[in-house]
């Protein structure tokens, strides 16, 4: 099985072992490599120059509104590799990668994970967005699908599902991706 294309009985599978309850984030247990290593070098190229500053959260709500009024763009030649901040910033577009990249170099803070998902369980289509430890805890910036950042227990545990995440300090392999391989994706890398 793909780790690009969980199956239905993956999704099956996570959901009959407890999947998260929408009160949690799921935050994920450190991992050494990921399906999506070979397309990341836009986003430690960016995690490189993060200045690891607290942001203050007005200023975040402004940039993901910001970046949802960007233009919805996604390049089929380049379909996993997020496209360059500075290109989205010039022509105000990209898909989902690209507005995550892009928000979290304009927020400047360590304190960011670029996420692959899904949208919602049984979708085809993986989704990029950011999760962050605010002042006030953890939110979701999903700059292509909403205008401001969400709070985790407003969210159904079959929305914006993670399966792999990277921070400026690592990469984590999240409930999904355990529950679907019973805990050993390895083999899929």
């Amino acid at each position: 099985m793909s780790m690009k294309n969980l199956s239905l009985w993956s999704v099956l599978l996570f959901v009959l072992t407890g999947g998260l309850h929408s009160a949690e984030l799921d935050l994920g247990s450190p991992t050494s490599r990921t399906p999506y290593d070979p397309y990341m070098d836009p986003v430690w190229k960016v995690f490189r120059q993060l200045n690891g500053g607290q942001v203050d959260p007005s200023v975040v709500e402004q940039l993901v509104r910001q970046g949802r009024s960007f233009r919805y763009y996604y390049n089929k030649d380049q379909p996993y590799v997020p496209q360059s901040p500075d290109v989205t910033d010039s022509t105000k577009s990209g898909d989902c990668k690209a507005k995550s990249l892009w928000l979290a170099q304009k927020m400047n803070s360590s304190k960011v994970r670029f996420v692959i998902g899904k949208l919602s369980l049984g979708s085809a289509k993986s989704h990029a967005w950011l999760i962050w430890e605010g002042p006030q805890g953890w939110l979701i910036l999903d700059a292509t699908n909403y205008s401001k950042p969400l709070q985790p227990e407003r969210i159904s545990s079959s929305e914006l599902v993670p399966t792999f995440s990277y921070s400026p300090s690592g990469k984590y392999a999240h409930a999904m991706v355990t529950a679907a391989k019973g805990g050993k994706y390895s083999d899929h890398l």
